[in-house]
Parts: C-alpha cells; sequence; structure tokens
C-alpha cells in the first residue's frame, strides 16, 4: 500500500514512481486509450479515435496475458487498422456532393413577379422584382425591358442584384 507524506517536497514524483510501479500493464493500455478519446474530442480528424479503440484492445490482451508483450503489440497492430477501416466510413459525413444554402438555394431558379420597370436606361436597368414577400433589385441578362407585373425567372445573382430573364408564357 503506497502512505504518501503531505509534507514531502517530493511527493509528486515520488507518488508517480510509486503509481506506475503498481500500476498494471492494462491499466497503462486503458489511460493511453482514454488520452487518445480525448486528443480526438479536442480535435475530431477521427484519426485518434481509431488508436483509441486499438489501445482498448491491446489493454484486453494485456489484462488476458500480462507477461507477453508480443502479444498485446500484436493486438494494437491488427485491430489499428480494422477499426481505421471499419469505424472510420461510419463516422465520416455521407454528403459527397455541396447542399446549396443561401441565396443559390432559396431564389435561384425561382420566379418572381416584376414590380418596377427591369432594363429601363433612364435606372441603368435596374428594377424591382419580388419574390417570397421580398423585394430585390433586378437587372435583365439580355438587356431587355421586362414591364410591372411580369413574371421572371431568377438566373443569378451578383451582390444584391438579381439577374433576371423573362418568363415565356
Amino acid at each position: 500500500m503506497l502512505i504518501l507524506n503531505p509534507y514531502d517536497t517530493h511527493i509528486g514524483e515520488i507518488a508517480l514512481k510509486e503509481v506506475l510501479k503498481q500500476m498494471q500493464i492494462w491499466q497503462i493500455w486503458a489511460i493511453v486509450g482514454f488520452i487518445f478519446l480525448f486528443i480526438e474530442m479536442m480535435t475530431p480528424v477521427l484519426f485518434f479515435l481509431t488508436l483509441a479503440g486499438a489501445s482498448f484492445f491491446a489493454g484486453i490482451a494485456a489484462y488476458k496475458w500480462p507477461d507477453n508483450t508480443a502479444a498485446q503489440v500484436a493486438a494494437f497492430v491488427i485491430f489499428l487498422p480494422v477499426f481505421y477501416f471499419s469505424v472510420r466510413p461510419f463516422m465520416q459525413k455521407k454528403d459527397k456532393e455541396p447542399s446549396s444554402t443561401g441565396i443559390d438555394a432559396k431564389y435561384i431558379g425561382q420566379t418572381a413577379i416584376v414590380t418596377k420597370p427591369v432594363g429601363k436606361k433612364e435606372t441603368n436597368g435596374v428594377g424591382e422584382i419580388k419574390i417570397y414577400g421580398e423585394v430585390w433589385q433586378a437587372k435583365s441578362c439580355d438587356g431587355a425591358v421586362i414591364e410591372p407585373e411580369a413574371i421572371v425567372k431568377i438566373i443569378k445573382n451578383e451582390s444584391l442584384i438579381m439577374f433576371v430573364e423573362k418568363c415565356e408564357n
């Protein structure tokens, strides 16, 4: 049993040495596994999770065969690629194609109603459209004049200006 004197100035050094002497190897493997889990939580790269799993299996081997270092290392080396190729694909994001967000997803390709003429020279081609109850500035893609109440399709946007073309009825 380890009895420590709280007034000893070398208590940290002595305590660590004594604790390590009394620990079994499977406990050390488990601690290493938990350290890898902690690192994985701090840096989610999904590599340290595989190291943690392999460490836990090496700890099981160490519990079963405490004097056989080769079995422990073999368990670690065997389970590292097993975890890497089996767990990692399930933990990674499934989306292969980027999802559309913002203006592209909500407005591009949708129809709107012209509220102020689009394409007139007096306004530098800028008019207004209304979509989803919102009013946006708009320009004609081909420079054509589009009168109010016409239905247009939004082709693209640049900053806060939508570029539209008239829909054929």
